[in-house]
């Protein structure tokens, strides 16, 4: 992902088109506040280059609340926990590509491209909107299929972890 572009015309400006422009995917909605923050400038911060989080921080901050939780692949995590997890991305100078964006009442549905020199995932996160900021979500990432892997159905039964030998 080069970058995010906002497209618009002079006719609607209540219609807010975004592109990314590496491979052109369009979102195309009444974006409220928080969700045009998160995707045309926080998601854009995550470019490929390493940065250091201070710099990027007070866009977490403007969209996140300070009660904000998360399940991720079933673990509950804080913001100051997600703080952790998003300055360890930029820190490795990672990548963050828009494979699907979706509005629902009160929430968003965005699945995105991860990528780095040592992880390359699919995020699917279902993110709640209080008060014009995320407030909660539910986060499946790539690591959940490798947990699937690890099944394997017989007959009727449905067996979770390595099989023994």
């Amino acid at each position: 992902m080069i970058g995010l572009e906002i497209l618009g015309s002079a006719e609607d400006k209540q219609q807010t088109q975004l592109v990314c422009s590496s491979d052109e995917t369009v979102i195309s909605s009444n974006l409220t506040p928080c969700e045009e923050i998160f995707i045309s400038e926080y998601l854009a911060e995550f470019d490929g280059t390493k940065k250091n989080y201070e710099e990027i921080e007070y866009l977490f901050e403007l969209i996140y609340d300070d009660e904000y939780t998360d399940i991720i692949n079933g673990k509950h995590v804080t913001k100051d926990q997600l703080r952790k997890i998003h300055a360890k991305h930029f820190s490795l100078g990672s990548r963050a590509s828009i494979v699907h964006f979706e509005r629902g009442v009160g929430s968003v549905f965005v699945n995105y491209r991860l990528s780095n020199d040592k992880n390359d995932m699919f995020i699917q996160s279902n993110l709640y909107i209080e008060n014009n900021k995320f407030r909660r979500a539910r986060t499946l990432d790539d690591s959940f299929g490798k947990f699937l892997q690890g099944c394997a159905y017989k007959g009727q039964a449905l067996t979770f972890g390595k099989r023994k030998q």
